[in-house]
């Protein structure tokens, strides 16, 4: 893992807080991307969303479980790759609260049968964020 500045990941982490949409970039079977917006939380060095089991993005999941996500803003890049999995029971609770407090939403009560995804980050790159002359690579 690449040696942080403490000041730029705080940054980071405070824009991931408060920001309300992050892109996800799945692949299909057969190849082709699927970009889509969504909601999300960051806690503790993990991105969470939610999706139901009939999306594509789902579907892409099952079979390809590596994903990009991107900040919508193109002059102050943030792009996570990471891999995804289902989240446990004990995590849905726990996330169910944050995504009420953020969103006014608690996905477990929601009729269309969302499933937590938790994203693990591999690798994290910024530029336009003040630091560049640091390098764009922060995971």
């Amino acid at each position: 893992m690449r040696r942080r500045n403490p000041a730029r990941w705080r940054a980071v982490e405070g824009r991931l807080g408060r920001e309300h949409e992050i892109w996800l970039a799945t692949v299909r079977g057969d190849g082709r991307p699927h970009l889509v917006p969504l909601w999300f939380i960051w806690l503790e060095g993990i991105l969470y969303i939610c999706t139901t089991p009939d999306t594509q993005k789902y579907a892409n999941m099952v079979h390809n479980q590596m994903v990009s996500l991107a900040l919508p803003d193109p002059k102050n890049v943030l792009i996570i790759e990471g891999e995804a999995h289902v989240a446990d029971h004990q995590t849905i609770d726990i996330l169910a609260d944050y995504f009420y407090y953020k969103y006014e939403w608690d996905f477990r009560y929601d009729n269309a049968g969302y499933r937590l995804i938790e994203i693990t980050p591999h690798k994290i790159i910024a530029w336009g964020d003040g630091y560049d002359a640091e390098g764009t690579r922060l995971l």
